[in-house]
């Protein structure tokens, strides 16, 4: 059942219907057998009732619904074949009398306002006519368990069996897709040409990883790539080596439920969509306003498929998440609308500093602890060049430097007891000693200069100048002390200052190569970026920590983005041709190799985790509530543009729910969160 009034695209003539001063409002009920066939129309005027349309729930629209009908109405309601009999749909309209000089072949300006299966009705009969009480709900109490949508025996979904091309018993998994297809089609009832789904693939790309007990080498330039075990093949052309374990790129593959999809006898339709929902994640399934069925991703358009992994080249833009900037529906800029806005910001929402623990694996097949930092803090300032020593941590094996306690000469340094633990420096002869056994003794430790080129190297020689006199440490010196000298070599790189030699440091090569082995990393986003107003220095520290053992990564590895396709089979060239009609790359494989895959894609990084959170937790989860006249062509999930000076309101957000009273001199309520650009 659809109408296309054309009207409904014209955003101009629109608002001028919803700033007419006079309003002569009526509904338009079409009664519709259960296939959804119009059999009749019955017009009249509202005397009442609400339409309640709700963003975030499956069941988008619920009505109540009162009409005047002054023609003659059968009240026997109870009989089968009575207009408003238990076996009938209806779709709802309501509208205005056309009195502007636009669109004179509409008398009426019709507002679809969907398609319901009747509840409760209820007709009264007097002299004067019929009064016609509604209670409606759109198709998925056909779906829940109200009033359809049961599944009677112990189903799986997830597999079935079928015959092979020899006559054989097999079993098959069915996509998505499919399976959504079917349960809504044949446990709901509904028409095959009614299931809208989008935004599920048929065919995904599948993580591959390497199972070889030799390194494997992907040999050749972006256009002419080749794998092969020896190495003796490379002959001077550039290549990558791939060791056991590690992912080597993707095959494609039927998108298929992963794991048991189970329902029970006396479970419901939306119970196995709920499960779909919940492994697919970002998703959502309703019923639109003409009846159809559909399911999709959710339109918030959040990307966090571009993670980063290059952690020396990490700048505040990596951690913003995409979003469309999209276009508003509408724009309530007109007092003559609107009779009031409500603003309630959450203070609560902001958080600054975040931490991500979780648990990988290391090579020994140990797990150990990961965790990922980000705070919206001030970077130090680099460049000052500290006087320190290395000494080897006995606790943990890690070379770590120290920064000595100086004085002018031995004399002045005898005159003050010193502490067990800490290194003095007499800075006339640069000599090191120790406190021990009630004296001064010198120890043979060379003395290093180093010069700060990381923030984080300054935070950590801060730390390390603090601790022996007893002073402050930064925040983040308790964990910089022992992971700090993991990631970073301060002694790696030199140059010459005023004829001495000073290290600058960098990170190891191994953290660079391969950042989704290393167990921890701190990063700032600092005073630049356009969240700053957060930052610790201005609010307080505001902490946001998540342990999830599902994360076990810092930074998820750098997987090649290519189709691997086994040669020499019957569906190789069929396979190469998904790929060119994709304008996917790939590589062809032999099947010695193809056979040492297996699959991998196992990585949930700390950093994509931490992404989602400075998301969720830079605004204010702002939401504003709006009473205005009725406007009947606004839909949840929609854009709109408010700008009201008096409650100092102003941008763009995203309806997540209206209420709309249906008689003519009540005022309609939007809920509303603001959409933001980016964070």
């Amino acid at each position: 059942m659809r109408h296309d009034y054309e009207y409904l695209t014209d955003s101009n003539f629109l608002k001028t219907v919803n700033q007419m001063h006079i309003k002569e409002q009526y509904a338009k009920i079409t009664i519709l057998n259960w296939n959804e066939e119009p059999i009749q129309e019955i017009q009249g005027i509202v005397t009442g009732g609400s339409l309640n349309i709700d963003g975030k729930s499956s069941m988008r629209r619920t009505c109540n619904l009162s009409v005047f009908v002054a023609e003659e109405t059968d009240t026997n309601i109870t009989d089968i074949n009575h207009l408003f009999s238990l076996n009938k749909k209806m779709y709802l309209e309501i509208g205005y009398l056309n009195i502007t000089n636009e669109y004179k072949k509409y008398e009426m300006l019709w507002f679809p306002q969907g398609l319901y299966v009747m509840i409760n009705p209820s007709l009264s009969h007097s002299t004067d006519g019929t009064n016609i009480s509604l209670t409606l709900k759109d198709k998925m109490c056909l779906l829940n368990g109200e009033c359809g949508g049961v599944i009677p025996a112990s189903t799986r979904f997830d597999e079935y069996e079928t015959l092979d091309e020899n006559g054989e018993w097999v079993i098959e998994k069915p996509r998505i897709a499919q399976i959504i297809r079917e349960c809504v089609n044949h446990f709901g009832g509904e028409q095959l040409s009614k299931i809208l789904i989008s935004d599920i693939d048929d065919r995904i790309k599948m993580v591959m990883k390497w199972l070889g007990n030799t390194p494997l080498y992907l040999i050749g330039s972006e256009n002419a790539r080749t794998f092969s075990t020896n190495y003796e093949d490379i002959d001077g052309q550039t290549y990558e080596t791939f060791e056991y374990g590690e992912d080597v790129g993707f095959v494609y593959t039927d998108f298929t439920y992963p794991g048991e999809l189970i329902g029970d006898a006396g479970s419901t339709v939306c119970a196995i969509l709920d499960a779909i929902k919940n492994t697919l994640g970002n998703y959502e399934y309703f019923y639109d306003v003409d009846g159809n069925f559909i399911f999709r991703e959710i339109k918030n358009f959040l990307n966090t498929s571009q993670a980063k992994v290059e952690i020396d080249k990490l700048e505040s833009g990596d951690y913003i998440i995409d979003q469309s900037k999209g276009k508003s529906v509408y724009t309530f800029d007109n007092s003559v609308l609107i009779s009031s806005f409500a603003n309630s910001p959450q203070f609560n929402m902001i958080k600054n500093d975040f931490i991500v623990w979780g648990v990988r694996e290391n090579a020994n097949g140990n797990t150990v602890p990961i965790r990922y930092h980000l705070a919206i803090d001030n970077k130090p300032q680099i460049g000052e060049i500290y006087d320190v020593f290395f000494y080897i941590d006995p606790d943990d094996n890690l070379e770590k430097a120290k920064v000595p306690i100086k004085y002018r000469n031995f004399t002045e340094l005898k005159r003050n007891d010193g502490a067990a633990g800490v290194f003095y420096m007499t800075e006339d002869d640069k000599k090191i000693y120790v406190w021990a056994d009630g004296k001064y003794v010198l120890v043979d430790i060379g003395f290093t200069k180093v010069q700060t080129t990381d923030w984080r190297s300054a935070l950590y020689l801060q730390g390390v100048q603090s601790e022996p006199l007893g002073t402050n440490s930064n925040y983040y010196y308790t964990e910089l002390i022992n992971e700090w000298p993991k990631l970073y070599n301060l002694k790696s790189k030199n140059s010459t200052i005023n004829e001495n030699i000073v290290y600058t440091g960098d990170f190891y090569e191994e953290v660079l190569k391969t950042p989704s082995d290393i167990d921890y990393f701190l990063d700032f986003i600092d005073s630049g970026a356009e969240i700053s107003k957060f930052s610790i220095s201005n609010i307080g520290r505001r902490s946001q920590i998540i342990t999830d053992s599902k994360v076990n990564c810092v930074f998820e590895p750098d997987i090649p983005d290519f189709i691997l396709i086994e040669k020499g089979k019957e569906d190789t060239d069929i396979k190469r041709q998904e790929c060119e009609n994709k304008g996917q790359k790939y590589v062809q494989v032999d099947s010695s190799i193809f056979n040492l895959l297996t699959v991998g894609g196992s990585k949930n990084s700390a950093y994509n985790y931490v992404r989602e959170l400075l998301y969720q937790y830079t605004s204010y989860n702002e939401s504003i509530s709006i009473q205005s006249i009725p406007i009947y062509h606004l839909e949840p999930n929609t854009r709109i543009t408010v700008q009201d000076k008096e409650s100092n309101i102003f941008g763009d957000y995203m309806i997540s729910n209206i209420s709309i009273p249906l008689d003519i001199n009540s005022t309609m309520s939007i809920s509303a969160t603001r959409a933001l650009e980016r964070i």
